[in-house]
């Protein structure tokens, strides 16, 4: 799938450097919500991700030309919007942490008993989600690339600028981080269905 997504990207560029600049809009499309949900997640902050959104989408249809073609697009993509949140937050003066890291959720592997309604399955989301939005800001966009992305260590150490083995130590790090959380959600989760039916 992500070499056909990959492929479908390259004609798009093509297209744009040959003069058809409507077709940057399929890669915006395409890619915006991901982009957008990175940048909320690194800076807190609503309006400045948008306005950087934005502004990584500028970037990467100027520095079209000097995208490597044999390079994926997305992860040059995601490149270019983690560094616009690491400027934007120094800019801020606010120290950006090294990025720790996250590698099985054991959530995925997790199997809920029938009973457990999908109103409870939504609050365990939004809980994990809230608890993915306390990790250092690093950290989560390593959580995202792997997780929702689904990327490869080597391409996160291209995104980060962190090596490979910094990726898979600090995975390892946010893994147990998270994993530690959702022990604590699911025990919350399960005391206030006690507490319902009491």
């Amino acid at each position: 799938m992500g070499k056909v997504r990959n492929s479908e990207d390259l004609q798009w560029i093509k297209a744009v450097l040959q003069g058809d600049t409507e077709a940057f809009r399929h890669l915006v499309v395409r890619y915006k919500d991901f982009v957008y949900s990175l940048t909320v997640n690194l800076l807190k902050q609503k309006e400045e991700a948008e306005e950087a959104a934005q502004d990584v989408f500028l970037k990467a249809f100027r520095g079209l030309p000097r995208f490597r073609h044999d390079a994926m697009f997305s992860t040059w993509l995601y490149r270019i919007a983690y560094n616009e949140c690491v400027t934007r937050l120094r800019k801020r003066k606010t120290k950006l942490p090294l990025a720790a890291d996250f590698n099985e959720m054991h959530l995925a592997g997790k199997t809920e008993p029938e009973e457990i309604h999908w109103q409870q399955r939504e609050e365990q989301y939004k809980l994990l989600h809230d608890a993915i939005r306390e990790l250092p800001e690093t950290d989560r966009a390593l959580v995202m690339l792997f997780y929702f992305e689904k990327l490869p260590v080597e391409e996160m150490s291209f995104v980060t600028g962190l090596s490979v083995s910094n990726v898979k130590t600090k995975l390892f790090r946010a893994r147990k981080k998270l994993y530690d959380k959702m022990v604590h959600i699911d025990e919350e989760v399960v005391s206030r269905k006690g507490e319902s039916e009491k």
